[in-house]
C-alpha cells in the first residue's frame, strides 16, 4: 500500500476506534457512576486525577519511544531495530519503578494532608490507589509494545487490541452493578487484571509478528541510545510538562479574578473543544510513524511532503466538525446542560478558533522530532506560551473581561505558528512561502467558503433541532465539495479516489 494511501486506510482505522471508544466510554461510565454511586465515584475519580498527574512523564517517553523505533525501522538496520526495542524496554522498566516508588510515596503524603475522603471510605480508597499504581506500572511497560505496533502502522491490531480492552471494561461495568459489596475495591482489581491481560497481548502479538521483540537485553541494550532517548524526553517532558501547568494556571487566573463558575465555563469549554480535537489528531496519529521512518531512511524531501499532508488534513478534519459546533454552540450546550454557565459559549468558539490556528502549523513539530533536534523550538516554543500568564494578569488588572485570556491564547498561537514556520525552514528545511501557500491558502479557501453556506440557516431560521440538523448538513456536504475542489490538488484527489475504490472492491469481494 502506498503511503498517501496508507495513511487515508489508517485514518479510518483510527477514526473507527475513537468513535468506539467514544460511544462504549459514555455506556460504561453512566453505568459505572450508577453503580458505584456519587461518593465512591467521586473518590474514584478523585485518586485517578492524582495518579494522573505523573500521565505527562509516561507520555513524554511514550514519544521518545515511538520516534527512535520508527526512525530505526525507517533506517533500514535490523540490528538498530532490535537495540531500540530492547533498550526503550529496559528504560520503561526503570520508569515503571521510579513511577511507583514516587506515586507510594507522594501517595502516603496526600491520604495524610491533603485528600478530604470520608473516614469510612477512607480503606477502600487506599486499597484503589494502590490498584492504579500497579495498573500505571502495567501500561508505563506496555508502551514499548506500543511503539513497534505504531512504527510498524499496524493501527487495525492496535484498534481492536484497544476496542477489546474497552469490551472488557464494559463488562466489568456490568458486572460491578451486580455485586452488593465492596464494589469500588472490586471495580479497581479488574481494572488491573484489564490492563495485565491487555500488555500480555500486546507482548504475544508482537513476539510473533515482529522479529525485533526477542528480548535479548545483555546483547542489544545501547548506552549511547539510552542517553539519546532520555535526552530527547527530557526536552518533550518539557513541552509536555508546561502545557499542562500553563493550562492550569489559566484556571487559576480566571479563580482569582473572577470566581469558581468562571472555571466550571473553563472547564466545559475544555471537554467540548478536546472531543473536537480528537477527531482531527487521529489522522496526525496515523500519519506520524511515515513521518519518522521517512527521516531514518535518510529521505527528507517525502518526510516534508507527508509533513505537507498532515498539516493540510488536520485542518480539514477539524472544520468539517467545528464549524456547525462553532456556528451552533448554544444550541448544543442547551441539549447538552440545560443550564449552560455564563462565558461557556464565547470561551468554547474562541478556544476553537485558537485550535484551527494550530493545526495549520503544529505537524511542523513532528517533522522537527523525526530530525530528533527538538531543544530550541521547545525552548522559544515554552517562553512564547509563557507569555499568555503575565498579559493576562495585567489584562485582568486592567478590567478586561473574562473572555480576553482566550483572546490573548489567539495571539499566541499566530506567534507559536511563527516560530514553527521559522524552526521548519531552519532544521528541516521546509519553505515557508511554499508551505503557506500549499497549506494555509489552500486550506483557508475552502472553510472559509464553507462557513459561510453554512451560517445561511443561523441568519434565517429561528434555533431548533431542525436548525441544528440543516446547519451540520450543509457544513458536510459544502465541506466536502469546496476542499475536493478547491482544497486539493489534482494529485491529492485521485490519491483519495483510489483508496476509496480500492476499499470498496474489498468490500464486495467479502461480501461475495
Amino acid at each position: 500500500m502506498q503511503a498517501a494511501n496508507r495513511v487515508i486506510f489508517n485514518t479510518g482505522i483510527v477514526y473507527a476506534r475513537l468513535i468506539f471508544s467514544l460511544l462504549v466510554g459514555l455506556v460504561t461510565t453512566r453505568i459505572i457512576l450508577n453503580a458505584l454511586g456519587e461518593t465512591d465515584y467521586g473518590i474514584y475519580s478523585l485518586v485517578a486525577g492524582v495518579i494522573g498527574t505523573l500521565s505527562f512523564l509516561n507520555a513524554s517517553m511514550a514519544n521518545a519511544s515511538m520516534r527512535f523505533m520508527s526512525h530505526s525501522l525507517g533506517s533500514g538496520d535490523s540490528e538498530l531495530v532490535k537495540r531500540t526495542f530492547n533498550t526503550s524496554l529496559i528504560i520503561h522498566f526503570f520508569l515503571g519503578f521510579v513511577v511507583v516508588l514516587i506515586m507510594e510515596i507522594g501517595g502516603l503524603l496526600m491520604f495524610k494532608y491533603w485528600l478530604n475522603i470520608p473516614p469510612d471510605r477512607l480503606y477502600d480508597a487506599k486499597v484503589i490507589f494502590h490498584f492504579m499504581v500497579i495498573t500505571t506500572f502495567v501500561s508505563v511497560i506496555s508502551v514499548p509494545f506500543d511503539a513497534v505496533m505504531n512504527a510498524h502502522e499496524n493501527f487495525l491490531a492496535i484498534s481492536l487490541i484497544a476496542m477489546f480492552g474497552i469490551s472488557v471494561g464494559l463488562g466489568i461495568a456490568f458486572y460491578i452493578s451486580y455485586i452488593d459489596s465492596n464494589q469500588l475495591i472490586i471495580y479497581g482489581f479488574l481494572v488491573l487484571l484489564n490492563q495485565i491481560m491487555i500488555r500480555i497481548i500486546k507482548q504475544v502479538y508482537s513476539r510473533i509478528n515482529y522479529v525485533e521483540c526477542k528480548i535479548r537485553l545483555k546483547d542489544y541494550i545501547d548506552k549511547v541510545l539510552i542517553r539519546n532517548i532520555l535526552s530527547f524526553a527530557s526536552w518533550s517532558m518539557l513541552g509536555v510538562s508546561s502545557g499542562i501547568i500553563i493550562t492550569q494556571s489559566k484556571s487559576i487566573l480566571l479563580n482569582m479574578f473572577f470566581g469558581v463558575n468562571l472555571n466550571a465555563a473553563n472547564g466545559i469549554a475544555n471537554n467540548l473543544t478536546s472531543q473536537l480535537n480528537n477527531f482531527s489528531a487521529s489522522m496526525t496519529q496515523a500519519i506520524n510513524p511515515q513521518i519518522m521512518k521517512s527521516e531514518g531512511g535518510g529521505n527528507r524531501d517525502q518526510m516534508i511532503r507527508l509533513t505537507t499532508m498532515a498539516a493540510k488534513f488536520s485542518v480539514f478534519l477539524f472544520a468539517i466538525f467545528s464549524i456547525p459546533v462553532f456556528i451552533e454552540t448554544p444550541y448544543l450546550l442547551w441539549l447538552w446542560l440545560e443550564n449552560v454557565p455564563d462565558f461557556v459559549v464565547i470561551f468554547t468558539r474562541l478556544m476553537i478558533l485558537t485550535m484551527i490556528i494550530e493545526k495549520f502549523t503544529f505537524p511542523i513539530t513532528t517533522a522537527i522530532s523525526a530530525i530528533g533536534r527538538i531543544k530550541e523550538i521547545t525552548i522559544v516554543g515554552l517562553i512564547a506560551i509563557s507569555l499568555t500568564i503575565p498579559i493576562a494578569y495585567f489584562l485582568f488588572k486592567a478590567g478586561m473581561p473574562p473572555q480576553t485570556i482566550y483572546l490573548v491564547g489567539i495571539f499566541i498561537s499566530l506567534l507559536s505558528a511563527g516560530v514553527r514556520l521559522y524552526y521548519g525552514k531552519k532544521i528541516a528545511g521546509i519553505n515557508i512561502g511554499s508551505f503557506l501557500k500549499t497549506v494555509v491558502l489552500k486550506s483557508s479557501v475552502p472553510i472559509i467558503l464553507a462557513a459561510g453556506f453554512t451560517i445561511l440557516p443561523f441568519l434565517f431560521l429561528n434555533e431548533s433541532f431542525i436548525r441544528l440538523v440543516l446547519t451540520t448538513g450543509i457544513s458536510i456536504v459544502a465541506s466536502v465539495v469546496l476542499i475536493r475542489y478547491i482544497g486539493l490538488t489534482k494529485e491529492e484527489f485521485l490519491r483519495l479516489k483510489g483508496i476509496v475504490q480500492s476499499l470498496l472492491v474489498k468490500l464486495k469481494l467479502k461480501k461475495k
